[in-house]
């Protein structure tokens, strides 16, 4: 009897699957305007939470190498993984330029226009300013979060 080997795809890169189907909602000209510019913010959301958690485990899983593999579940080719990661990333990402490009073009057509500080005149910098400190600033409160000096190893020595 013939053994079949079973393909799948890696929890990564079926993740990125789903963000591009996200993109393509922020590309669907049918979509309401607004909801494309919230569409490209889950996707970049996502996108900052995939590095920080699945980018991060598969550098940690080259590492450790050998070490992590009876304490950890290792994916068989976490390098090759961030390979396909890296190619598939840049393609969305210039996906992304390319739709967010469109939509401030169709935004200017409904007289909508994104400006920053370097597009004011002095006159309107001055009304932001004071808007922003009788208006905004009173609302604001800044956070700040504790930095962890030595976080746990990612396959502690359980002997003890």
């Amino acid at each position: 009897m013939a053994t079949h080997k079973k393909k799948f795809i890696t929890r990564d890169i079926s993740w990125l699957a789903f963000n591009a189907r996200v993109l393509q909602e922020a590309a669907d000209p049918t979509v309401p305007l607004k909801e494309r510019i919230r569409f490209l913010g889950i996707f970049s959301n996502n996108l900052d939470e995939f590095f920080r958690v699945r980018v991060a485990t598969l550098k940690r899983m080259i590492e450790l190498g050998k070490k992590a593999k009876a304490v950890m579940h290792l994916e068989s080719s976490p390098q090759k993984i961030l390979d396909i990661i890296q190619v598939t990333v840049l393609q969305q990402q210039n996906e992304f330029h390319r739709i967010w490009e469109s939509i401030l073009e169709e935004l200017k057509k409904e007289k909508i226009f994104i400006i920053t500080e370097k597009d004011l005149n002095r006159e309107q910098q001055k009304y932001v300013e004071t808007f922003f400190e009788e208006e905004v600033r009173s609302n604001v409160i800044p956070l700040t979060r504790p930095v962890a000096r030595h976080a746990p190893a990612a396959c502690a020595d359980r002997a003890t």
